[in-house]
Protein backbone atom coordinates (compact mmCIF):
# COMPACT_ATOMS: atom_id res chain seq x y z
CA UNK A 1 0.00 0.00 0.00
CA UNK A 2 2.92 2.32 0.45
CA UNK A 3 0.91 4.39 3.27
CA UNK A 4 2.60 6.50 5.53
CA UNK A 5 1.44 7.96 8.69
CA UNK A 6 2.78 10.85 10.55
CA UNK A 7 2.16 12.05 14.12
CA UNK A 8 3.98 15.80 14.97
CA UNK A 9 4.01 17.78 18.05
CA UNK A 10 5.73 20.92 18.35
CA UNK A 11 6.04 23.65 20.84
CA UNK A 12 6.94 26.62 19.26
CA UNK A 13 7.48 30.46 20.93
CA UNK A 14 7.93 33.66 18.71
CA UNK A 15 9.14 37.14 20.33
CA UNK A 16 6.96 40.05 18.84
CA UNK A 17 8.34 41.63 15.82
CA UNK A 18 9.54 45.21 15.84
CA UNK A 19 6.05 46.31 13.91
CA UNK A 20 4.26 44.55 16.42
CA UNK A 21 5.92 46.63 19.32
CA UNK A 22 6.42 50.16 17.57
CA UNK A 23 4.34 50.76 14.92
CA UNK A 24 2.43 53.67 14.74
CA UNK A 25 1.37 55.52 11.30
CA UNK A 26 -0.39 54.67 8.06
CA UNK A 27 -0.19 51.21 6.47
CA UNK A 28 -0.77 51.78 2.68
CA UNK A 29 -0.57 48.28 1.85
CA UNK A 30 -3.66 47.41 3.99
CA UNK A 31 -5.51 50.72 4.12
CA UNK A 32 -4.78 50.96 8.32
CA UNK A 33 -3.44 53.16 10.88
CA UNK A 34 -1.02 50.68 12.63
CA UNK A 35 -0.51 51.45 16.53
CA UNK A 36 1.94 49.09 18.28
CA UNK A 37 2.11 47.57 21.85
CA UNK A 38 5.36 47.69 23.80
CA UNK A 39 3.44 45.47 26.27
CA UNK A 40 3.41 42.33 23.82
CA UNK A 41 4.69 39.10 25.55
CA UNK A 42 5.96 36.27 23.63
CA UNK A 43 3.52 34.16 21.60
CA UNK A 44 3.66 30.37 22.29
CA UNK A 45 2.13 28.12 19.72
CA UNK A 46 1.35 24.44 21.02
CA UNK A 47 0.40 22.20 18.31
CA UNK A 48 -0.21 18.69 17.29
CA UNK A 49 -0.63 17.23 13.92
CA UNK A 50 -1.70 14.25 12.50
CA UNK A 51 -1.45 12.32 8.67
CA UNK A 52 -1.56 9.71 6.64
CA UNK A 53 0.21 9.73 2.58
CA UNK A 54 0.27 7.64 -0.48
CA UNK A 55 2.55 9.36 -3.12
CA UNK A 56 2.93 6.08 -5.05
CA UNK A 57 0.39 3.98 -7.66
CA UNK A 58 -2.44 5.15 -9.35
CA UNK A 59 -3.95 6.11 -6.51
CA UNK A 60 -2.34 9.11 -4.91
CA UNK A 61 -3.60 11.36 -1.72
CA UNK A 62 -2.46 13.07 1.45
CA UNK A 63 -4.74 13.94 4.59
CA UNK A 64 -3.75 15.89 7.56
CA UNK A 65 -5.40 17.24 10.39
CA UNK A 66 -3.95 19.41 13.20
CA UNK A 67 -5.21 21.16 16.44
CA UNK A 68 -2.86 24.44 17.76
CA UNK A 69 -3.19 26.19 21.05
CA UNK A 70 -1.98 30.02 21.02
CA UNK A 71 -1.29 31.00 24.35
CA UNK A 72 -1.11 34.91 23.82
CA UNK A 73 -1.74 34.96 20.05
CA UNK A 74 -0.97 38.51 18.23
CA UNK A 75 -3.06 39.94 15.82
CA UNK A 76 -3.93 43.05 13.94
CA UNK A 77 -7.20 44.20 15.82
CA UNK A 78 -9.56 46.58 14.14
CA UNK A 79 -11.39 48.48 16.57
CA UNK A 80 -13.80 50.52 14.38
CA UNK A 81 -12.50 53.74 14.28
CA UNK A 82 -11.41 55.36 11.89
CA UNK A 83 -8.07 57.89 11.12
CA UNK A 84 -6.14 60.02 8.50
CA UNK A 85 -2.20 60.11 7.74
CA UNK A 86 -1.52 61.47 10.84
CA UNK A 87 -4.11 61.15 13.21
CA UNK A 88 -7.22 59.10 14.59
CA UNK A 89 -10.70 60.39 15.90
CA UNK A 90 -9.87 64.03 14.96
CA UNK A 91 -13.14 64.10 12.82
CA UNK A 92 -10.92 66.41 9.69
CA UNK A 93 -13.20 64.84 7.04
CA UNK A 94 -10.34 62.56 5.70
CA UNK A 95 -10.57 59.78 7.73
CA UNK A 96 -10.16 56.66 4.99
CA UNK A 97 -7.77 54.34 7.05
CA UNK A 98 -9.04 51.78 10.00
CA UNK A 99 -7.29 52.14 13.12
CA UNK A 100 -5.52 48.91 13.96
CA UNK A 101 -3.86 48.10 17.53
CA UNK A 102 -1.81 45.21 17.72
CA UNK A 103 -3.33 43.03 20.41
CA UNK A 104 -2.71 39.32 22.05
CA UNK A 105 -5.37 36.71 23.25
CA UNK A 106 -4.86 32.96 23.85
CA UNK A 107 -6.40 31.03 20.66
CA UNK A 108 -7.37 28.05 19.10
CA UNK A 109 -6.89 27.03 15.37
CA UNK A 110 -8.05 23.60 13.70
CA UNK A 111 -8.36 22.53 10.68
CA UNK A 112 -7.59 20.06 8.38
CA UNK A 113 -6.70 19.21 4.24
CA UNK A 114 -7.21 16.44 1.86
CA UNK A 115 -6.07 15.93 -1.67
CA UNK A 116 -5.99 13.16 -3.93
CA UNK A 117 -4.63 12.57 -7.80
CA UNK A 118 -6.31 8.88 -9.11
CA UNK A 119 -5.06 8.20 -12.78
CA UNK A 120 -8.03 5.93 -14.19
CA UNK A 121 -7.15 5.93 -18.10
CA UNK A 122 -3.89 4.91 -19.82
CA UNK A 123 -4.39 6.17 -23.17
CA UNK A 124 -1.37 7.69 -25.50
CA UNK A 125 1.86 6.84 -23.37
CA UNK A 126 0.38 8.68 -20.49
CA UNK A 127 -2.82 8.45 -18.02
CA UNK A 128 -6.30 10.63 -17.91
CA UNK A 129 -7.12 11.10 -14.45
CA UNK A 130 -9.38 13.08 -11.80
CA UNK A 131 -7.72 14.97 -8.79
CA UNK A 132 -9.51 16.53 -6.01
CA UNK A 133 -8.89 18.64 -2.85
CA UNK A 134 -10.03 19.63 0.53
CA UNK A 135 -9.46 22.14 2.92
CA UNK A 136 -10.83 24.01 6.15
CA UNK A 137 -10.09 26.09 9.07
CA UNK A 138 -11.88 27.03 12.16
CA UNK A 139 -10.17 29.65 14.87
CA UNK A 140 -11.52 31.26 17.59
CA UNK A 141 -10.19 33.10 20.59
CA UNK A 142 -10.97 31.00 24.11
CA UNK A 143 -14.26 32.99 25.03
CA UNK A 144 -15.67 31.50 21.31
CA UNK A 145 -15.27 34.65 19.51
CA UNK A 146 -14.54 34.43 15.86
CA UNK A 147 -10.48 35.54 15.31
CA UNK A 148 -10.54 37.31 12.33
CA UNK A 149 -9.66 37.08 8.93
CA UNK A 150 -9.59 33.40 8.38
CA UNK A 151 -9.72 31.73 5.44
CA UNK A 152 -13.23 30.11 3.99
CA UNK A 153 -13.56 26.29 3.19
CA UNK A 154 -12.90 25.23 -0.04
CA UNK A 155 -13.36 22.27 -2.04
CA UNK A 156 -12.42 21.22 -5.92
CA UNK A 157 -11.66 18.76 -8.38
CA UNK A 158 -10.61 18.53 -11.93
CA UNK A 159 -9.99 16.30 -14.84
CA UNK A 160 -6.34 16.00 -16.45
CA UNK A 161 -4.47 14.06 -19.02
CA UNK A 162 -0.34 13.81 -18.36
CA UNK A 163 2.46 12.55 -20.14
CA UNK A 164 6.51 12.44 -20.42
CA UNK A 165 5.50 15.94 -23.06
CA UNK A 166 1.91 16.84 -22.16
CA UNK A 167 0.35 18.42 -19.04
CA UNK A 168 -3.43 19.05 -19.83
CA UNK A 169 -5.80 19.90 -16.58
CA UNK A 170 -9.16 21.55 -16.03
CA UNK A 171 -10.51 22.39 -12.64
CA UNK A 172 -12.99 23.71 -10.49
CA UNK A 173 -12.67 24.92 -7.01
CA UNK A 174 -15.31 26.07 -5.06
CA UNK A 175 -14.90 28.62 -1.82
CA UNK A 176 -17.80 29.03 0.51
CA UNK A 177 -18.78 31.78 2.06
CA UNK A 178 -17.20 33.13 5.11
CA UNK A 179 -19.19 33.97 7.29
CA UNK A 180 -16.98 33.70 10.81
CA UNK A 181 -16.00 37.09 11.38
CA UNK A 182 -14.68 39.22 14.21
CA UNK A 183 -17.08 41.18 15.77
CA UNK A 184 -16.02 44.46 14.73
CA UNK A 185 -14.09 45.81 11.65
CA UNK A 186 -14.59 42.67 9.23
CA UNK A 187 -17.82 41.78 6.71
CA UNK A 188 -18.46 38.07 5.60
CA UNK A 189 -17.40 37.40 2.32
CA UNK A 190 -19.68 35.62 -1.01
CA UNK A 191 -18.61 32.19 -1.92
CA UNK A 192 -17.14 31.72 -5.66
CA UNK A 193 -16.36 29.27 -8.37
CA UNK A 194 -12.77 29.61 -9.48
CA UNK A 195 -12.75 27.58 -13.18
CA UNK A 196 -9.02 27.03 -14.30
CA UNK A 197 -7.48 25.20 -17.52
CA UNK A 198 -4.16 24.69 -18.30
CA UNK A 199 -1.95 22.91 -20.83
CA UNK A 200 1.73 23.16 -21.70
CA UNK A 201 4.46 20.68 -23.55
CA UNK A 202 7.74 20.23 -22.09
CA UNK A 203 10.63 18.81 -24.28
CA UNK A 204 13.86 17.51 -23.01
CA UNK A 205 17.08 17.95 -25.27
CA UNK A 206 20.17 16.17 -24.83
CA UNK A 207 23.70 17.29 -25.64
CA UNK A 208 22.48 20.88 -26.95
CA UNK A 209 25.55 23.24 -27.82
CA UNK A 210 23.42 25.50 -26.02
CA UNK A 211 23.21 23.98 -22.45
CA UNK A 212 19.38 23.77 -22.34
CA UNK A 213 18.45 20.19 -20.69
CA UNK A 214 14.14 21.01 -20.82
CA UNK A 215 12.12 23.35 -22.14
CA UNK A 216 8.26 24.00 -21.12
CA UNK A 217 5.45 26.36 -22.84
CA UNK A 218 1.66 26.85 -22.08
CA UNK A 219 -0.90 28.38 -21.50
CA UNK A 220 -3.12 29.03 -18.28
CA UNK A 221 -6.82 30.60 -17.92
CA UNK A 222 -7.62 31.38 -15.11
CA UNK A 223 -11.29 32.93 -13.04
CA UNK A 224 -12.68 31.37 -16.54
CA UNK A 225 -16.35 31.86 -15.42
CA UNK A 226 -15.10 35.72 -14.75
CA UNK A 227 -16.52 35.43 -11.01
CA UNK A 228 -16.39 38.46 -8.51
CA UNK A 229 -13.33 36.60 -6.00
CA UNK A 230 -12.81 38.67 -2.66
CA UNK A 231 -10.00 37.18 -1.03
CA UNK A 232 -11.28 37.18 2.82
CA UNK A 233 -7.86 37.24 4.12
CA UNK A 234 -6.94 40.71 2.24
CA UNK A 235 -7.88 44.13 4.60
CA UNK A 236 -8.77 45.28 1.45
CA UNK A 237 -11.28 42.62 -0.13
CA UNK A 238 -14.07 45.06 0.07
CA UNK A 239 -12.21 47.78 -2.29
CA UNK A 240 -10.42 45.18 -4.51
CA UNK A 241 -11.84 42.20 -6.21
CA UNK A 242 -9.30 39.47 -7.15
CA UNK A 243 -8.57 39.77 -10.84
CA UNK A 244 -11.54 38.57 -13.64
CA UNK A 245 -11.40 35.95 -16.50
CA UNK A 246 -7.49 36.03 -17.68
CA UNK A 247 -5.14 33.66 -20.03
CA UNK A 248 -1.23 34.15 -19.84
CA UNK A 249 1.40 32.18 -21.59
CA UNK A 250 4.17 30.93 -20.17
CA UNK A 251 7.77 29.55 -20.47
CA UNK A 252 10.52 27.95 -18.60
CA UNK A 253 14.03 26.46 -19.72
CA UNK A 254 16.10 24.57 -17.29
CA UNK A 255 19.83 24.26 -17.85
Amino acid sequence: MDLVGSITAQYVQRAPRAPELFSRGPHDATTTFDIGNPDLNIEVAKSIEVGIKKAKGTFRFEANAYYTRFDGFIFRNLIGAMCNETSCGQNAGDEELRQAIYSQRDAIFRGGEFQFQWDTLPMWSGFWGVDGQYDVVRATFTDGANVPRIPPQRVGGGVYFRNAEWLGRISLLHAFAQNDVAVIGETPTAGYNLLKVEISHTRELKNDPSGIKKVTVGLVGNNLLNEDIRNHVSYTKDQVLMPGAGVRAFASVKY
